[in-house]
């Protein structure tokens, strides 16, 4: 009887694909397109963008509309990077980090920076930024394209916000932060799904780093993730999850705050040495002024309600309208959220209100520091309407804000040219409207416009002045002509081996350094002392043994020193 052959081993194999089959799943694996909704986001911030940096390039580097808080973010960031030896302490610990920190990739870029040309491209990006967020929170509010996109041209071309998406001011850094924690926290109150408290605390968290007063709406907020949380909708309420959610939210908050916190400590000394800082000269100028016909300090809370509400009317009149209609709603339709809103766009005046009784300081109600209302109103608006989505009044809520919106563009533009305390805002417009060089005009108080003694000394410096040679200079005075001139680490300042280091080398400076370049009393920069000149009095009248003026211009002197030091009898003469 034959043995049967052992068969052989049955293997599996896989079907010849079909070629179009094949070739549709290697197309999906290596190629995806953006969704709509990515190439709408792209669309808004590259159009917000490009329209936002052309105006602050014409103004800022062809008109020299420049704002010294915006040049020294950027002067401090380019020192990161290129000063001897280059540090990140250069940032320092006067004014929120983030607010240099943003300058950074810019920074990287020489020709971007000297030319300042950084400064627009940096508010323009965040400013963009927030046109794209306004977007998402229009839409999460159910709001279709057609709707959503005249609210976003109007809020856009709205004069306060064009001016702050161009100067490279800290305004736009914040706004986007701000109203990012806010569209968060909606998206998170629509949904409940709990990962979006953590993009809340992380936004507000980077907001409070870039300006500190934005502390009052992380404190907002906080409130009303526990009045929503024990709200419930509905569900049984659990204490973790009110625990969960708050801890979720204030951990970037406290984290961030502490960093900072302990930063201050471990290099200054003290946990809160940037809240010792002095004003700075715009605030100066705007302090020695009265308020509405009447001296600070006799302006009681009646008076002080009255005129934060005109203000915000004249500035953005949806702001009040809308805080009136969040608080109806919120009455008629028990929504929480329309409360927590209309919280929110009415912190800063509330908070300004307090602080300005405690302090009669005319600084608190300048135009920038009184616009932070301005994108939460049309987030207000927005959520007005979807509250009101089954009622046949909706669309006049949209109509209104629509209305409101433009109404608003002529409010703003009269209000930034003719209000008293500002920032340069009627400057701007002036710029906007002739199309003439600002260099030499005024701002608030005085205050001067333009770099052309810096852009003098600096070229000076080019033609005249060895590479190997050493200025030293305070760089708090000066740090525009430092930057400008590209070379940072041709000037010994107090960021480079510290104040110690510095102050010995001011104290023997003959054969250590070949100038010294000085401020005058024309342009006082905060807190208006140059150490330099604090400690030879003389040295702008040429009347120091052995230091000799070369240049001198309106703002700024350039001195040159001997080689070797005078003899101890001439200098105590001097």
């Amino acid at each position: 009887m034959a043995t049967p052959a052992t068969a052989p081993p049955v293997t599996k194999e896989k079907p010849a694909e079909v070629g179009p089959v094949r070739a549709r799943r290697r197309r999906g694996r290596t190629r995806r397109l953006p969704s709509r909704r990515a190439l709408e986001s792209f669309a808004i911030f590259g159009l917000f963008f490009a329209l936002y940096f052309a105006i602050g390039y014409r103004v800022v580097v062809e008109l020299h509309l420049v704002n010294f808080d915006a040049l020294a973010r950027l002067a401090h960031a380019y020192f990161v990077w290129w000063n001897e030896p280059p540090k990140l302490a250069a940032i320092g610990f006067v004014w929120p980090p983030f607010q240099t920190l943003v300058f950074l990739p810019f920074a990287l870029i020489k020709p971007l920076a000297t030319s300042l040309a950084a400064q627009p491209a940096m508010s323009a990006v965040f400013m963009a930024a927030l046109m794209v967020v306004l977007n998402r929170a229009l839409g999460v509010t159910e709001m279709a394209w057609y709707a959503r996109y005249p609210l976003l041209v109007l809020f856009g071309l709205n004069p306060m916000i064009v001016y702050y998406g161009a100067n490279g001011m800290a305004e736009a850094v914040y706004l986007f932060f701000l109203t990012a924690a806010v569209y968060f926290l909606i998206r998170w109150h629509l949904t409940r799904r709990t990962h979006l408290l953590a993009f809340v605390g992380l936004a507000m968290s980077l907001a409070m780093l870039s300006r500190y007063e934005i502390l009052p709406f992380a404190l907002v907020i906080a409130a009303a993730i526990g009045a929503i949380t024990l709200a419930g909708r509905e569900r049984v309420y659990r204490p973790q999850e009110l625990e969960g959610s708050l801890l979720l939210y204030l951990a970037p908050v406290a984290y961030a705050g502490g960093a900072w916190l302990f930063f201050n400590w471990l290099i200054l000394g003290d946990p809160l040495s940037f809240l010792q800082f002095g004003p700075t000269s715009a605030d100066i100028g705007t302090s020695q002024q009265d308020i509405a016909g009447l001296a600070a300090r006799d302006l009681g809370a009646t008076e002080l309600v009255k005129y934060l509400f005109e203000l915000n009317f004249a500035l953005f009149p949806l702001a009040p309208i809308v805080f009136g209609g969040l608080l109806i709603t919120a009455a008629v339709r028990r929504d929480l959220m329309s409360f927590v809103l209309a919280a929110l766009v009415v912190t800063n005046a509330a908070v300004t209100a307090l602080l300005f009784l405690q302090s009669s300081d005319p600084n608190l109600v300048q135009l920038r520091y009184n616009m932070r209302a301005i994108p939460l109103a049309l987030i207000g608006a927005a959520w007005i309407f979807y509250i009101w989505h089954r009622s046949p009044i909706r669309w006049s809520v949209w109509a209104a804000t629509a209305l409101v919106l433009a109404l608003s563009l002529p409010s703003t533009y009269l209000t930034m040219r003719t209000y008293t305390y500002q920032y340069e805002e009627n400057v701007f417009l002036r710029a906007l409207e002739t199309g003439e060089d600002q260099e030499g005009n005024n701002g608030i108080g005085g205050y001067p416009i333009g770099i052309a003694d810096e852009e003098a000394i600096t070229e000076y410096i080019e033609q005249n002045v060895p590479e190997d040679d050493v200025i030293l200079t305070d760089d708090a005075q000066s740090l525009g002509i430092m930057l400008l001139s590209g070379r940072p680490d041709l000037f010994f300042d107090r960021i480079d081996r510290g104040d110690d280091a510095w102050l010995r080398a001011l104290d023997d400076p003959f054969g250590k350094v070949d100038y010294f370049l000085v401020t005058t009393d024309e342009r006082c920069r905060a807190p208006c002392l140059d150490f330099v000149r604090d400690r030879y009095p003389g040295v702008l009248r040429d009347r120091v043994p052995g230091m000799h003026v070369v240049l001198r211009t309106k703002q700024y002197v350039l001195i040159e020193l001997d080689e070797r030091a005078p003899p101890e009898s001439s200098r105590d003469e001097s």
